[in-house]
């Protein structure tokens, strides 16, 4: 898995059919060899976790990396748990052009281009060298420029990975019969919902903010996540079980305003996506480090797991079609296979 992190992080993802080279409007950072001021440009980056979270962690890394190589040219400020606002907000404030970014995921990015979601699709890929081949897709390639010139919004990389989401609730449910009259809590978005409902129960958005209560207030019957964003929210304290279903394997989108990256210099661009990726490579790497320590974590918290070996995976997987025929995924789903060989 090292080495493959150690590849990965040489990949510079820019999906743009152009990268723009004008610059933008911005206040005086240092002076040139000539003597003549340079521009500098800030890009605020918010997101949804806390600032514990590696991911902020590493985000933070991401943004000290920029300064230097850009000289003080390019500040990111991160702001993590949603202090920029809401996600759907922040997203309508980067298809206007403001300097603002967020992590996201392809479930949101769907909702404005429609075969993207498919990432975010039940058991579309296993595990994480599939994960990271979806890099080289060249159908992803083209519906990331499609997101670009037609909503504004720059996808500047997205080997940022969680990992395998899994359902915790406070009942055992092994397949999809058992599952069914569960409310289970997932994030607004179509393929979230189809998703989830896939799984024989029924999907009810919440934000993430409101996991914890909800569960505890038996508005929903539980959650899905992944095993760190569960314990970073003490969901030991209110589930009693989790079923290791890992019914997506969950990457991030790191996004910004298109209007916004084509004001960069090329220059700066360049250094943006790079240390995106490189920062993404370490911070998936240290996330899959601290998984394990994770469920040990949740089950010295009381939480019983439930395997996958003990759960119908193929009743799941079988069930899962339904999420693709309901979006009209199938066919994004073929090509993409095709794209990185995948069966």
């Amino acid at each position: 898995m090292k080495k493959f992190f150690v590849s990965a992080v040489v990949i510079t993802v820019c999906f743009l059919s152009a990268c723009g080279k004008s610059g933008g409007a911005s206040s005086s950072a240092g002076s040139s060899s000539s003597g003549e001021k340079k521009k500098s440009y800030t890009l605020r980056f918010g997101h949804a976790l806390t600032d514990k979270d590696i991911y902020n962690v590493y985000m933070e890394k991401w943004a000290e990396d920029v300064k230097q190589a850009s000289d003080g040219g390019l500040i990111i400020e991160i702001y993590p748990s949603s202090q920029l606002g809401s996600e759907e907000d922040v997203l309508d404030q980067i298809r206007q052009g403001a300097n603002i970014g967020w992590q996201t995921d392809f479930a949101r990015l769907g909702t404005y281009v429609k075969g993207l979601s498919v990432v975010n699709a039940p058991f579309f890929v296993d595990n994480l060298e599939e994960a990271m081949k979806l890099q080289t897709s060249e159908t992803i390639k083209k519906l990331n420029d499609e997101l670009a010139t037609k909503f504004g919004i720059a996808h500047i990389s997205f080997g940022w990975v969680q990992g395998q989401r899994h359902v915790f609730a406070n009942t055992i449910a092994k397949n999809p019969a058992e599952m069914q009259g569960l409310l289970i809590r997932t994030a607004p978005a179509p393929i979230w919902v189809e998703s989830v409902n896939a799984l024989g129960c029924t999907a009810t958005p919440l934000p993430y903010g409101d996991i914890y209560t909800g569960i505890q207030t038996k508005v929903v019957d539980g959650c899905e996540l992944p095993y760190n964003a569960a314990n970073n929210i003490k969901l030991a304290e209110v589930t009693k079980y989790v079923m290791e279903t890992g019914h997506i394997f969950q990457l991030n989108a790191m996004v910004v305003s298109k209007a916004w990256l084509d004001k960069l210099p090329a220059e700066y661009q360049k250094i943006l996506m790079e240390a995106c990726n490189k920062a993404g490579a370490e911070a998936s790497q240290a996330l899959a480090e601290q998984t394990a320590a994770s469920r040990q974590a949740m089950i010295q918290g009381g939480v019983q797991v439930i395997e996958r070996s003990e759960l119908d995976i193929p009743g799941f997987v079988k069930n899962s079609a339904s999420a693709y025929a309901a979006l009209g995924l199938s066919d994004v789903r073929a090509q993409v296979y095709a794209d990185i060989g995948k069966q």
